[in-house]
């Protein structure tokens, strides 16, 4: 009886295992071609991406931006910073500045060619602009011609890497190596012999993130809120 029985069944295993396989088979590949349309096939060239942002750039009102400073870069105090600013070189925000042995918060304004500070405790200070070079001086981002625009314009060798989401915004993350101006000026200690990645919104090509490598760690950078409302007034 035994058998009888014994070569149906082999039968139906030999046709069963092939089976199986070419389900898995089909299955494999139609994960993997769903997981990579839209994230690293068919991306735009890295080189256009840097040329529409650098565009879409200089022609932004105001910004919303986050600073984060990663390591100890001899001579820059900045630790982190928030705040708004505008095309015309006008900030507000706050800043944590190391101090060697603590870390101070401090309220920024920045009007013209006026820098206000208001220390933790103490009345409001008004400096002179170029004090805020010391420190960090956020109010030359959007100038056009020598801001983050223009540093985009500048970057090399650029290669898109894929399409996520970052801060809830579709965007692309171009990798690419900018020269030592014109960034420079707003990322100290930038290390030029080191790609920089920056996220690009797909709709609009405007900067939404940027991590730029420095000889000590690195800087992350976050903008949003693009053209909104700014008041900023001196404090009283």
């Amino acid at each position: 009886m035994t058998a009888l029985w014994s070569a149906p069944y082999d039968d139906g295993m030999r046709l069963v295992a092939p089976l199986a396989a070419v389900i898995m088979f089909l299955i494999i590949a139609l994960v993997t071609a769903c997981g990579g349309n839209g994230l690293t096939t068919n991306l735009p060239q890295g080189a256009t991406l840097l040329a529409d942002s650098a565009k879409a750039m200089r022609t932004v009102n105001s910004t919303r931006f986050a600073f984060d400073v990663q390591g100890n870069a001899p001579g820059v105090q900045l630790r982190s910073a928030e705040g708004q600013l505008t095309r015309e070189g006008s900030a507000k925000g706050t800043a944590k500045v190391d101090e060697g042995r603590q870390l101070l918060e401090l309220q920024f304004t920045i009007i013209g060619q006026d820098l206000y500070l208001r220390p933790p405790t103490g009345p409001v200070q008004k400096l002179p602009l170029s004090f805020a070079g010391s420190v960090y001086d956020p109010s030359i981002i959007l100038n056009p011609d020598r801001g983050i625009a223009a540093a985009l314009a500048s970057g090399k060798d650029a290669s898109t890497e894929t399409r996520e989401q970052v801060d809830g915004v579709d965007t692309y993350r171009v990798q690419t190596t900018f020269p030592a101006q014109p960034l420079g000026t707003m990322v100290p200690g930038l290390a030029t012999d080191k790609p920089s990645d920056i996220w690009v919104a797909v709709q609009g090509s405007r900067l939404i993130k940027a991590q730029f490598p420095t000889t000590s760690g690195g800087i992350t950078a976050h903008f949003s809120d693009y053209d909104a409302p700014a008041q900023i007034t001196a404090p009283v």
